[in-house]
């Protein structure tokens, strides 16, 4: 069985079983959530389209993680102005894992694993510090040498102390403004990812637009 599930203005096909990345939703990692925005409900080519939703139809998942996609750069430049902006963005995300699908009659199909344990955000064991905007993977590696690793760490960190760990490592990434990220840590760290991400969309490189 598979479904055709509405999430944040775009459309998935999902089937039990299975792991995919959504616009990012405001739930803790490994909360159980009901997606009912189902357009589309079949098994093999018995389809039912809903109009717009297949009444009673749902898909149960887990949050496995939240993240956020490769950075897009943005440029503009105009002619004989004097003018150029360069700036990026990184999009966020939620992994879910789809356990179930409800086609709305009474039918359903169910994974045949449970979803995976998965402690996120996390890169290599440990707490995905490049989720904070503003640090990148150079800077990552310095707090980490300093003995910053963590969320909780980075959020009880004092900004003065980590501009300078930059300084004395040396390198562009230097100049990079560190007044924001215990703040974003803290969030993190809490499991609070919608107000993180109300966050960092105000932010450009750590710094509010």
């Amino acid at each position: 069985m598979y479904a055709v599930i509405k999430a944040g203005g775009k459309q998935y096909k999902v089937a039990p079983g299975q792991k995919i990345k959504l616009e990012q939703i405001a739930a803790t990692v490994g909360q159980e959530i009901v997606i009912d925005q189902v357009l589309a409900v079949g098994t093999g080519a018995d389809l039912k389209v809903g109009s717009p939703l297949v009444a009673g139809a749902a898909v149960n998942a887990t949050v496995l993680a939240h993240g956020k996609n490769d950075k897009v750069r943005i440029f503009k430049m105009r002619r004989r102005k004097h003018y150029k902006k360069s700036q990026g963005h990184r999009q966020g995300f939620t992994e879910i894992f789809v356990g179930e699908i409800l086609d709305g009659s009474g039918a359903s199909a169910k994974a045949e694993t449970a979803a995976p344990l998965m402690l996120a955000p996390q890169r290599g064991g440990r707490d995905d510090i490049e989720l904070i905007e503003g640090i990148g993977p150079k800077i990552a590696k310095v707090l980490a040498d300093n003995g910053i690793r963590t969320f909780a760490q980075l959020a009880e960190a004092k900004p003065d102390a980590m501009t300078a760990m930059l300084k004395a490592s040396g390198g562009r990434f230097s100049l990079a403004s560190t007044d924001t990220w215990p703040q974003q840590a803290a969030l993190l760290r809490d499991g609070k990812m919608d107000e993180f991400k109300k966050l960092t969309d105000e932010l450009v490189g750590g710094v509010k637009k």
